[in-house]
């Protein structure tokens, strides 16, 4: 049954990015929705209309660690919704509040950015594929190098993680450049889309490390869990080809960092393109600075000129469906952490 035009609690830094991109935003759903910004309790509790909210919207960098709280102070919430694809923040008070609460949905901005972090990783691969930096040292001394040219076509791309963004990034990396498509799923059986050539179980020690030892590149987008805490480790990285290449677009901490620099250091692999970290920014410490065969973004291989209008769609897909009464269209899994 359709429900009257809801009132959002929205917890966002408007002084901050993505926060201070976003927050104008929700302007263009003033017809739809009504909401009410803050940061803290003190300043939600203020609203007159507080205790009729019935939605809960999170902006990053709002601060997550007051969300058990406001929920305990507004106990009209319905739903909540994360700007970003990835929950981290918001684990432990799903976990304290929402885990027995089936009636409360979560939903995040699954797929919002798959896009631009498929075209990163197909660019990453043809960096090594295409060896840029070679061609970028012979035009500056002038040296006529006619070497053989890789292709991707043929090659092997393992996704470790088979969600919203592999999936996208495998479309174009199968139709466009012919590449032989190896997934790695929680769910054993074939790939009902039919996009994975081969699809690995993730929980099977020795189908993780078929996959690993099978892909020309590898896509890491897992999301960030207690299961997936290094999931890619110094066994994983040893068991890859010396000439593959490993891509990070999910969440940095499913990477242990220190072994993956090690490999690299050794020149056991090709190379690696990394765009997420375990502590972001970097440290300038961290082994991964430096590295001739590393690619380092600033976790902003998906910050695009409409990023934020990218998840302002979503939500409002979202908010749509509750206005209806129907579930989530971008449901989260609240026992899984995504």
């Amino acid at each position: 049954m359709p429900i009257r035009k809801p009132i959002f609690l929205v917890l966002a830094n408007k002084n901050v990015n993505p926060s201070a991109f976003a927050v104008p935003l929700l302007e263009k759903l003033k017809d739809k929705a009504e909401f009410l910004l803050g940061n803290t309790l003190e300043e939600f509790l203020a609203y007159p209309n507080v205790k009729e909210a019935t939605a809960l919207l999170w902006i990053p960098p709002g601060d997550a660690k007051i969300l058990s709280k406001l929920f305990e102070a507004v106990p009209t919430i319905k739903w909540v919704h994360s700007w970003f694809a990835g929950i981290e923040p918001l684990h432990p008070f799903i976990k304290e509040k929402l885990l027995d609460r089936p009636d409360i949905p979560v939903s995040n901005a699954k797929g919002a950015f798959s896009r631009s972090l498929a075209e990163w990783s197909l660019c990453a691969a043809l960096h090594f594929e295409k060896q840029i930096p070679r061609i970028q040292k012979n035009t500056q001394t002038k040296t006529w190098d006619k070497f053989i040219m890789g292709e991707l076509h043929g090659k092997s791309m393992g996704f470790v993680g088979f969600g919203d963004i592999g999936k996208a990034t495998a479309r174009i990396a199968k139709h466009a450049f012919g590449m032989k498509i190896l997934a790695l799923k929680r769910t054993k059986g074939p790939d009902p889309e039919g996009l994975a050539d081969i699809v690995y179980c993730s929980e099977d020690p020795a189908e993780k490390a078929k996959l690993f030892a099978e892909s020309d590149y590898i896509v890491c987008s897992l999301p960030g869990t207690p299961l997936t805490f290094k999931y890619c480790d110094a066994t994983a990285f040893g068991g890859m080809k010396s000439s593959g290449v490993f891509i990070s677009i999910g969440r940095g901490t499913v990477v242990d960092e220190d072994a993956l620099a090690s490999t690299l250091k050794d020149g056991k692999i090709k190379g690696a393109a990394l765009d997420v970290f375990h502590v972001e920014p970097l440290p300038e410490a961290s082994p991964l600075w430096g590295l001739p065969n590393v690619l380092i973004t600033a976790h902003n291989a998906d910050w695009t000129e409409d990023y934020s209008e990218c998840s302002l769609r979503i939500l409002e897909q979202n908010l749509d469906a509750f206005i209806e009464g129907k579930p989530p269209v971008t449901p989260v899994d609240k026992s899984a952490g995504y």
